[in-house]
């Protein structure tokens, strides 16, 4: 607008065409404009506006009308903008910690005003002094550190982060990164279930709750203290001594309750975070590997060591949750704890509740309570502290609260609660659906999938609603809409129940109606507080152990069949560990899955018709096996006196003993094990299978070798792959490799730009050619280069 241009062709630009800023304004620089984004992440300012209990209507006058606004129209316009301003305001106050801190570090270190305009975490790395400077391809070169003293018992956790087959984030042949897909390690440390991995330590006893003398150790600013301890911070850093003096100095200040303190803590706290961030000048991936390995591993050393002392009841990413049986057992721990903490230079927080609760859904979820006192830590979204603009079915958040801390039945606190605003379920249409409807969802079949219609369901403008239960027989439920290969599906909205009402006026002061249905709430909080409280059955696939009891009992092929068919494995079931090469003692795969489909013709028959030999068995030489080992009847229609088991034995014995494609074997492999385990010795040394690929820096990739069984992490050379991108799955021959030095920094120059040199104790090969000889395009399609691969 300052530069002339017309707002409405702006407008356009950015909310149809999608378009950024700087593609509709490309001068836009020129003018010197500071900004603060209030906005929440992942929350719309109307999710926000629902929160606080104000207005949520949309306004009535449609964005897109292609006319002169009339004049009441104008003034409908007005007053719904002045609305969302006010709003932004109210968003800006009840954040105003975030605005004062950004405002503090920018005046504590002397900043211009422009760098406003960036974040938190950009900031940090304009504090700290990093220098924007090429990152080294050194992401899974992970230093365990030196005064780590793991006991042998679980030596095996440090050995996990040195294997080849683990220097990924994620899964063999999986695409991204997700919660199904994330390479970890399950153990058990003290009693507590644990999961190791590249995010942390998560380890709890699950859906229990525990009573006693509790103590909670917590790593006074872990991550911190190892980037300073370890040399774990970033090595883009000019110094990183001045990011040790700012702890220093910001531990000074938070002695005598200098408020100067808390812009240092966020420049502090961010420092490790940014590690990752890729648009970072900070970005150094491996240093965050480390800092968080080096967490993991030292809570791990100090747990196994208090193990024999106490009752381990969590391990978390800075902490370790305990229960003794006698205030002297306290002690204990602490002088345990005392020479840990000198060997490692760490700080450990303690908080010991002589009558205390520990209230365990899982490690993310829980509430810490003092029993004495009624003050009590929470973690999860359940049983967290909640905010004017974080108010979300918070009657549910109080009744589990007051029930676990003080003892207080949920149908008290929902019955006794007389505002509006704290029974409200605020629900936000996403980009994914296309439109949200008021009505009557029923449950239909169509072409026997189970399908969701509303047959009368009123359309609703809004995208965000406020939603309450009631008892009103006429009150409908609220779906949202998707359309998928032009086909409209309904899915009721989550949390949401089959009767409601919605009101999107301004609720703050607003008294609970007497059709307000309070025993949904009261039942939604029973069946949280069972969430917390009440064992999962966890469900333990006994496939694996019934079909290797089979094979056991079973000399042949033709008997382990049989057995598992006594013990109820299904054709489908049974298909994926055959293909999975699970049978190999008894042939190659595509023999025993030819067999087995004979097996299921055949098996326990005395009899065939003509017909149906003719119709089923194609193959003549089995054909005549199975004629041989029966008496055609004088009808000549029926081949009676069929001895199936013969037939199948000799079937056995004549069919050829090959494999079907290695890839499928493998892929197979890698969905029922997460491993490769296929080997064929006629191979060549050179073929090899691609598990993971990864391209972040340089190009490196985890690959098995199809002969010996070799698992590899190795680097390509990138201008080779930048011609031939590899991909998870792919075969390929590598024809050349060559040796190269890792890198090492040495120093830095007076720019802080590292100088770096040859590691000449980190030799490794670096592909320089290969060949690809398979590669799955999906549907049916594959490339296939090499008849060798057949």
């Amino acid at each position: 607008m300052l530069d002339g241009m017309n707002p409405s062709y702006i407008n356009d630009q950015l909310i149809l065409y999608d378009k950024k800023g700087f593609q509709v304004v490309t001068n836009s620089k020129q003018y010197h404009l500071n900004n603060y984004d209030v906005i929440l992440k992942d929350k719309s300012l109307k999710q926000l506006e629902a929160f606080m209990g104000d207005v949520i209507k949309e306004t009535e006058v449609p964005f897109d009308i292609e006319r002169l606004l009339a004049e009441e129209e104008e003034k409908e316009i007005i007053s719904y903008n002045i609305h969302d301003v006010r709003e932004t305001l109210k968003v800006l106050d009840a954040t105003m910690g975030d605005f004062e801190a950004q405002l503090d570090m920018i005046s504590m270190f002397d900043l211009d005003m422009e760098m406003f305009n960036k974040t938190k975490a950009q900031l940090a790395s304009t504090i700290l002094g990093a220098v924007q400077q090429h990152t080294l391809d050194d992401e899974f070169d992970i230093t365990i550190p030196a005064n780590l003293r793991m006991p042998e018992k679980y030596q095996y956790i440090v050995d996990w982060y040195k294997k080849p087959e683990n220097k990924s984030y994620k899964l063999p042949l999986k695409t991204d990164v997700n919660s199904n897909s994330t390479r970890q390690l399950v153990t058990t440390v003290g009693g507590v279930p644990c999961v190791y991995g590249y995010g942390g330590l998560h380890g709890s006893k699950d859906n229990e709750i525990f009573e006693g003398i509790l103590v909670a150790a917590d790593v006074a600013s872990l991550y911190p203290s190892l980037m300073i301890n370890e040399g774990f911070a970033s090595r883009k850093l000019k110094n990183s001594k001045d990011f040790e003096n700012m702890r220093d100095r910001r531990l000074e200040l938070k002695k005598i309750k200098d408020k100067r303190q808390q812009p240092l803590k966020i420049v502090i706290n961010s420092a490790y975070g940014i590690l990752k961030d890729r648009n970072s000048a900070c970005f150094d991936p491996v240093q965050s590997n480390n800092v968080c390995i080096a967490g993991q591993l030292y809570l791990t050393e100090l747990a196994a060591k208090l193990e024999d002392i106490c009752e381990l009841l969590q391990l978390n990413t800075d902490g370790i949750y305990l229960r003794v049986k006698e205030l002297a057992d306290v002690d204990k721990v602490k002088a345990i704890a005392k020479e840990w903490e000198i060997r490692t230079n760490l700080e450990l927080e303690f908080d010991v509740y002589e009558h205390g609760r520990l209230v365990q859904k899982d490690v993310n979820n829980y509430l810490l309570i003092d029993l004495d006192s009624g003050h009590y830590k929470c973690k999860g979204a359940y049983v967290k502290k909640l905010s004017t603009i974080d108010y979300d079915l918070p009657i549910l958040n109080k009744a589990l609260v007051n029930y676990f801390v003080h003892d207080i039945p949920v149908e008290n606190t929902i019955n006794e609660a007389k505002e509006l605003i704290e029974f409200q379920k605020v629900i936000k249409l996403t980009t994914l659906f296309k439109g949200v409807v008021y009505g009557t969802g029923k449950n239909v079949k169509v072409d026997g999938k189970d399908k969701t219609i509303v047959e009368d369901g009123i359309p609703l403008k809004e995208k965000v609603h406020r939603v309450f239960a009631s008892t009103r027989p006429e009150d409908k439920g609220i779906y949202k809409i998707k359309v998928e290969k032009g086909q409209q599906s309904y899915e009721k909205i989550a949390l949401t129940p089959d009767r409601c009402f919605i009101n999107n006026d301004d609720i703050n002061g607003v008294l609970v109606p007497e059709y307000l249905d309070r025993q949904y709430y009261i039942d939604a909080a029973n069946e949280r507080i069972k969430q917390f409280t009440e064992k999962t059955e966890e469900k333990v696939d006994e496939t694996p152990n019934i079909l290797f009891d089979c094979m056991c009992k079973s000399e042949t092929f033709y008997d382990f069949l049989e057995k598992c068919q006594e013990n109820h494995i299904t054709n489908k079931v049974l298909e994926g560990y055959l293909i999975a090469d699970c049978c190999s003692n008894y042939g190659k795969t595509n023999k025993l899955l030819t067999f087995r489909d004979y097996f299921n013709q055949l098996y326990g028959k005395n009899k065939m018709t003509v017909s149906t030999l003719d119709k089923k068995i194609t193959n003549e030489k089995v054909k005549s096996i199975v004629i041989n080992n029966s008496v055609l009847s004088k009808t000549g229609k029926t081949y009676g006196e069929l001895d199936s088991k013969k037939s199948l034995q000799e079937i056995f014995d004549y069919l050829e003993n090959d494999d079907i494609e290695p890839y499928k074997i493998m892929e197979m492999q890698v969905s029922k094990f997460n491993t490769v385990r296929y080997k064929n010795e006629e191979l060549n040394d050179n073929r090899w299978f691609v598990l993971n690929t990864r391209d972040i820096i340089s190009p490196n990739i985890i690959i098995y070798n199809m002969k010996t069984g070799e698992t590899r992490y190795s680097k390509v050379n990138k201008h080779v792959y930048k011609i031939l991108p590899l991909q998870d799955g792919d075969i390929i021959d590598v024809i050349r490799t060559e040796k190269e030095f890792g890198k090492k920094i040495i120093g830095k120059n007076d720019d802080g730009i590292n100088i770096v040199a040859a590691d000449i104790n980190n030799e490794y090969d670096v592909i320089t050619q290969y060949d690809l000889v398979y590669r799955n395009y999906g549907k049916g399609k594959s490339l296939l280069t090499d008849c060798e691969v057949c």
